[in-house]
């Protein structure tokens, strides 16, 4: 069977003209897999957009209006898009790419960040900081024919057990936007629209994660 790729719709918000000019050429050859819109065009049909890149450094007071008012109405993620290393950014909740990624990495990152498979957001580790790895949460298995990623499935199965999604966002070390862009792929493929619909969709399939056992 032939897999059908989704085409991504991103908009980048730089006060670089040569930096956004810069990534529409580089995006060209890839426009059957990335179809990249201005930002105006964005804040008309936000609900088209997949992504939201942006350069957090040195930003205009204009640019920051302009990502607020994306990020208020469009659902989707927005991605920390810079030359600067992950250690010296204002902001290290959102995933970071960066400039010096190549065409082919940076569409296959932007593929990986909507699919679910995603980028983590950068956190800053001093060398004598040991990383600790993050306890998966049980989850049941995805019903038949719902094509529902492990990350989705994950976050139904909390959104099921009555979390909001900050306590999700918490629960995984996930930005909001991240959670509201799994959200948004999950109740597409289960075909809801509300979190009821997706509560009473979770109950009927079974989504209950497995209980820790207590201790006596």
């Amino acid at each position: 069977m032939t897999f059908e790729r989704k085409t991504l719709t991103a908009t980048i918000v730089d006060d670089n003209d040569l930096a956004v000019a810069g990534l529409e050429t580089l995006l060209t050859p890839y426009a059957e897999r990335v179809r990249l819109i201005d930002v105006r065009t964005a804040l008309a049909h936000p609900e088209d957009v997949d992504v939201v890149l942006y350069e957090p450094m040195q930003q205009s007071s204009y640019s920051a209006s302009m990502l607020r008012n994306l990020q208020s109405a469009a659902e989707a993620q927005a991605v920390v898009f810079s030359w600067a290393p992950a250690d010296m950014l204002p902001d290290n909740t959102s995933p970071y790419l960066s400039k010096s990624m190549t065409a082919a990495q940076l569409v296959v990152a932007l593929e990986d960040i909507v699919s679910g498979r995603g980028v983590p957001a950068p956190r800053v580790h001093t060398p004598a900081e040991p990383v600790e790895p993050v306890a998966p949460i049980r989850t049941p298995q995805a019903p038949a024919g719902s094509r529902l990623t492990p990350r989705e499935l994950e976050i139904l199965t909390l959104i099921t057990g009555g979390l909001t999604n900050g306590e999700i966002g918490e629960e995984l070390g996930l930005s909001i936007n991240s959670i509201k862009t799994y959200i948004r792929q999950a109740y597409r493929k289960i075909d809801v629209e509300r979190r009821t619909q997706a509560v009473a969709w979770g109950m009927a399939n079974g989504l209950v994660a497995d209980a820790e056992p207590v201790a006596v």
